[in-house]
């Protein structure tokens, strides 16, 4: 009989310990990690900064060691340890019943998830959030000047303000990636060129379902600007420090090149992304 009960609350821990495992379903960012669009892969050599100390520091502060809640060993230790316990030394569910047993850790399960989702709840959104502040950046994007030769970001063309067209492609890549998220792909036409566009349906129907990329951080560093006919083509390098899916899984560095274009002819022309590379 106390083999039997053994088995019992050996699987139970089990059972709870697994529970509170995240899901291992995979979310892919926008794009899916893969190199697409109309132009040319950026070939030359980058300089970047190295953001990467304060990122390894702060990223196991958001995703918690060994893969699950903050809580989730916790109990199914206390509770594995509490039925082994009494069964080794004799006293079996002696004044309480296996049924309690089983409620009270239905219990504990529940009060984690809850506190576990309040957690998720406070941290920072990576997701877009409209403001004044996002929208203006954007607006600096689109009407950001281009070049009349082509030049490398060290020397780019006068009146072309590096720093407001940088803070205009941050964000859109992270509207972009919210958009993605939503399968929005209304909100991405505006900010992407057919082949990309059409790119990023074709993973809209692989892959339908919505997901939560949550940007941790995000720098960007202008690689060059040209021009080609009435064409203008600046070349972003993105470092970004992302969470896919779920809260508990770990942060992930993703470095890769977005390419934008606009033509110089016609009052409407904007900028829009033309292409996606992968950096290893």
């Amino acid at each position: 009989m106390k083999k039997i009960l053994f088995l019992m609350a050996l699987a139970l821990s089990l059972s709870l310990t697994v529970l509170t495992l995240p899901d291992s379903a995979e979310a892919k960012r926008l794009g899916g990690g893969r190199s697409f669009g109309s132009k040319p892969a950026y070939s030359q050599k980058y300089q970047k900064s190295s953001p990467q100390q304060p990122n390894q520091q702060g990223a196991p502060q958001a995703a918690p060691t060994g893969g699950r809640g903050p809580f989730g060993g916790l109990l199914g230790g206390l509770l594995a340890g509490g039925l082994l316990g009494s069964l080794l030394f004799g006293g079996a569910f002696s004044g309480i019943g296996l049924l309690d047993i089983l409620l009270i850790g239905g219990g504990l399960f529940l009060l984690f998830r809850f506190l576990r989702s309040r957690q998720t709840a406070l941290e920072t959104p990576g997701g877009f959030q409209p403001s004044r502040e996002r929208q203006s950046s954007w607006d600096a994007l689109r009407s950001a000047p281009g070049s009349s030769a082509p030049r490398h970001a060290s020397a780019v063309p006068a009146g072309f303000d590096t720093e407001e067209f940088l803070r205009g492609a941050k964000t859109a890549y992270t509207r972009m990636q919210d958009a993605w998220d939503r399968r929005d792909l209304e909100d991405l036409r505006q900010f992407t060129s057919p082949e990309v566009l059409a790119e990023i349906q074709t993973q809209a129907e692989e892959d339908p379902a919505p997901g939560n990329t949550e940007i941790l951080l995000l720098e960007a560093q202008l690689l060059e600007v040209k021009c080609v006919g009435n064409q203008t083509v600046a070349t972003v390098f993105f470092d970004a420090m992302l969470r896919e899916d779920s809260p508990a899984a770990p942060a992930q560095q993703v470095r890769e090149v977005w390419h934008f274009s606009r033509y110089e002819t016609g009052g409407n022309s904007h900028w829009v992304v033309e292409g996606i590379q992968q950096m290893a």
